[in-house]
């Protein structure tokens, strides 16, 4: 083989390897700037995501130039081979959920957990000349007596097209599904993000890089073309996702209510008649589950200048309707709900060991207060009003 062909044997796995480590270093600086708790999550997922990715080009770099380190690697070749499709199908329902709680089932790492305990207790009863000697030959020969352990030594390829199959396909369906939800909003005026479709579609080609092998010799297989853009399309992959989830761009839909216009000004205004600013006509529905895995998930409370009309605007729902609810579940208007949250948060940070001894000032910050006077306030407020309670039962 000629010296060129070794370069782009080399490279070639080499490209969305290096392309999955820098978008993994720049998601992971941006942990830091996190504006909810649920971004952060996401972000982590995505990190992950591109860590097992670029390490399943690692390893398919190692297959061909050092094949001691691939047998030690080889229960990392297999979760790196299954992990992607299943990591990807889940970025791609968390972007879709519509405000609701992650709903992603730990069964779907089940079946890549016995396999992987499987090839692990299997690999400990095999000497390891015997593994070498399987990558080494590139599959071609299965050592006699354990045939039976080749061909699942092998299988790797296969198990990434099935499990890429089965996860890009739901992965589909979920962003069908949601476009046809969408669509029934009379207000949509941007239908799905294109950076969104265009990352299925490219993400399908990862698929192709483990098809390639069945109608093609192995000798080939790295020096192809199509192989070399297989590897440049999932390395636009890992920069396009990367760069849209740092960016914040996570809404496939755009749908907001009608842009007010500002009134005309004209030179005698006495003749024009006043037009009052079109209010905003909001489209979420208000629940009890809702209303409570928001503030749960998001606890808008600890922010000090937190008030309702942003809460109408985190929900998207009718300021009286939000007030009449808070009033009608939980007994006590807005304010009060909202005091009674922070001191409930301050009585379990005085509970945690780490902040034995600590005065109240000192963790009113963390609980929404600016000052010891506005917590002072809140108390006292909070303390009439249950003794007001008491005194009517």
């Amino acid at each position: 083989m000629d010296i060129s062909a070794n370069y782009t044997i080399a490279l070639t796995p080499l490209i969305p390897f290096f392309s999955a480590i820098a978008c993994g270093i720049l998601v992971a600086f941006s942990l830091q700037d996190c504006l909810k708790r649920e971004e952060r999550k996401l972000k982590r997922i995505v990190l992950f995501y591109l860590s097992v990715a670029g390490i399943g080009w690692f390893v398919a770099f190692c297959y061909e130039f050092i094949p001691v380190l691939f047998v030690w690697m080889n229960i990392v070749c297999l979760i790196s081979f299954i992990l992607p499709a299943i990591l990807f199908y889940r970025i791609v329902r968390y972007l879709t959920r519509l405000e609701k709680p992650e709903n992603f089932s730990l069964l779907h790492y089940l079946l890549p957990g016995l396999l992987v305990v499987v090839m692990l207790i299997w690999c400990l009863c095999v000497p390891f000349s015997i593994q070498l000697e399987l990558v080494t030959g590139k599959a071609q020969v299965f050592p006699v007596g354990y045939e039976t352990f080749s061909c699942f030594f092998t299988v790797k390829p296969l198990l990434r097209v099935i499990f890429g199959l089965v996860y890009y396909l739901l992965a589909i369906r979920v962003l069908a599904d949601y476009y046809k939800r969408a669509t029934r909003k009379k207000r949509l005026v941007r239908k799905p993000a294109k950076w969104m479709l265009f990352l299925v579609s490219i993400s399908l080609a990862s698929l192709f890089s483990s098809v390639l092998p069945t109608f093609m010799p192995r000798s080939e297989f790295y020096t192809s073309t199509w192989t070399v853009m297989v590897a440049l399309s999932i390395a636009a992959q890992h920069v396009l996702l990367s760069y849209h989830i740092i960016r914040r761009d996570y809404l496939l839909y755009i749908i907001p209510g009608k842009p007010h216009e500002p009134p005309k000004v004209t030179a005698n205004w006495a003749e024009e008649p006043q037009v009052k600013p079109e209010r905003r006509q909001h489209s979420g529905k208000l629940d009890r589950q809702r209303f409570e895995d928001f503030i749960h998930n998001e606890k808008p409370y600890l922010k000090p200048d937190y008030k309702i009309t942003d809460l109408v605007d985190d929900l998207d729902v009718n300021r009286t309707a939000l007030s009449a609810f808070v009033n009608r579940t939980y007994g006590m208007n807005f304010n009060r709900y909202l005091n009674r949250l922070r001191l409930k948060e301050l009585e379990r940070l005085r509970s945690l060991p780490e902040n034995q001894g600590k005065s109240v000032g000192s963790l009113l910050s963390k609980i929404g207060y600016k000052d010891i006077r506005n917590y002072s306030r809140a108390a006292a407020a909070e303390r009439e009003a249950k003794k007001q309670e008491g005194d009517t039962e």
